[in-house]
């Protein structure tokens, strides 16, 4: 009798054993959902402040010196940083508008350039390369030109969220809006090295 008896209590003993680890993970589980609920909403949080954020331009170089008819500077390039474009939709789709503002145009110029339909084979355009915006010119007479870029963007959530969370940054967001960008001048100061001077065209203001 006494033999079962302590058989019977060390299954009682490995029961509550187990009972308590059960209970242990129960509470590490809760503690590690309760953990990444939190940094969940810390990072919606922090997503949803880049929404209402100002989209920011930089043009890099903002001032560029050109030289005409070299055959090592075929064409000048200036770099348009878009700052604030969160989805990989909103880096697809940004538009870059480039148009000469208070000075004379280079030759050839074709009015306002948007990188929406942009042509490789013309002397002038501007590209959207994954959010980034590049605008190339083959300025072929001399002059100081000054430009003024701006971008533009219909703002989308993340397409890595799921819906529920999707939903919650709405929330979070409002509605979203076209996110407009400041305008960002840059020159560009072409020169011949030699050879006969070509006149600018009509000032552009």
């Amino acid at each position: 009798m006494a033999k079962g008896g302590s058989g019977k209590m060390l299954y009682f003993v490995l029961y509550v054993v187990l009972i308590v680890e059960l209970l242990i993970i129960s509470t590490e589980r809760d503690e590690l959902e309760e953990e990444e609920h939190k940094i969940r909403d810390k990072m919606l949080v922090s997503i949803a402040e880049s929404y209402k954020a100002p989209l920011i331009l930089a043009a890099v170089p903002k001032s560029l010196d050109f030289n005409v008819g070299s055959a090592d500077s075929k064409e000048a390039t200036v770099v348009l940083s878009a700052i604030g474009l969160v989805s990989e939709d909103e880096k697809k789709n940004v538009e870059f508008t480039v148009k000469v503002k208070g000075s004379p145009v280079p030759s050839g110029w074709p009015g306002e350039l948007s990188s929406a339909n942009a042509d490789t084979n013309k002397a002038y355009y501007v590209l959207n390369e994954s959010g980034t915006g590049k605008f190339i010119a083959k300025i072929t007479n001399e002059g100081d030109f000054k430009f003024v870029a701006q971008c533009r963007v219909q703002r989308s959530v993340p397409d890595y969220l799921t819906e529920r969370l999707k939903g919650q940054l709405m929330e979070l967001i409002g509605d979203l809006k076209e996110g407009v960008s400041n305008q960002e001048e840059f020159t560009i100061r072409a020169k011949r090295q030699g050879g006969v001077k070509q006149a600018a065209g009509a000032l552009v203001d």
